[in-house]
């Protein structure tokens, strides 16, 4: 349901002039209520707080590298985020077993390294959810998620 909300969103902002970053904020909003809501299950919480994080790098970069780029951008990369994320636990979900489990896993982590967004050099920071065994979203925080998106549909398509 909240996908086919965000969606009827874009598709406005692309009919009505509507102010820029309504769908980034939307799914900010979202995710940092999940994150911060204690009643969740943990793994949904941990999820969320990659969502947020990812939010946020995105924003601060865009601003930093980018000041010139569409505030619209903004909203069609953080809808590719968010869909990708929701196809990686649809997914993940799926898989029985511990090995498919991990090559969802690494499929999806893999889509995010070989699509940067911004080309960060503090590789530290932008992949402290890669390999951290804690989070199931173990992905790079400087990814361009509308060519992520694209990628690992291509691959699913593949198999």
């Amino acid at each position: 349901m909240k996908r086919l909300i965000l969606g009827a969103a874009l598709l406005c902002m692309a009919i009505v002039n509507t102010s820029a970053q309504d769908v980034y904020q939307e799914i900010l909003r979202m995710s940092t209520e999940v994150a911060n809501n204690e009643n969740k299950a943990l793994e949904l919480r941990k999820v969320a707080t990659f969502k947020v994080d990812a939010l946020n790098y995105m924003a601060q970069k865009s601003r930093e590298v980018m000041p010139d780029s569409s505030a619209y951008m903004l909203d069609y990369q953080a809808f590719a985020m968010y869909e990708f994320v929701n196809l990686f636990t649809s997914k993940l979900t799926k898989a029985n077993k511990k090995k498919d489990r991990s090559n969802v896993i690494n499929a999806f982590k893999e889509a995010t390294l070989q699509n940067p967004r911004f080309n960060d050099t503090d590789l530290a920071f932008v992949n402290a959810y890669c390999g951290n065994n804690n989070f199931l979203t173990q992905f790079s925080l400087d990814t361009d998620w509308i060519k992520a998106l694209a990628y690992i549909r291509e691959k699913l398509a593949g198999k």
